[in-house]
């Protein structure tokens, strides 16, 4: 009888220890979602600077081109700068 109650405290407790591991695996799943969430978030943001940085050099470069262009070439120069400025601003 006594090697029976032996075998059924070492089950109890492994059970325990395996309801234990399966909390901490919970928890840790839990952070790493946590932290995919979060490094998605970053990327966005991440992405939408670069995109409005792009934007920014892109304008500023058509409207430097634009401005040399209209000066030597007049209307047609500030168009043809324009559009290069919208393209410049898309491409990057």
């Amino acid at each position: 009888m006594a090697a029976y109650g032996v075998g059924a405290n070492l089950a109890s407790y492994g059970a325990l220890q395996q309801g234990q591991a399966m909390q901490e695996y919970g928890v840790a799943a839990k952070e790493e979602a946590q932290r995919n969430a979060e490094n998605t978030q970053i990327e966005s943001q991440r992405k939408q600077g670069n995109q409005q940085l792009g934007a920014a050099v892109g304008s500023l470069a058509g409207a430097q081109l634009g401005a040399s262009q209209g000066a030597t070439f007049g209307p047609y120069g500030a168009l043809i700068g324009g559009l290069a400025g919208a393209l410049f601003g898309r491409l990057f």
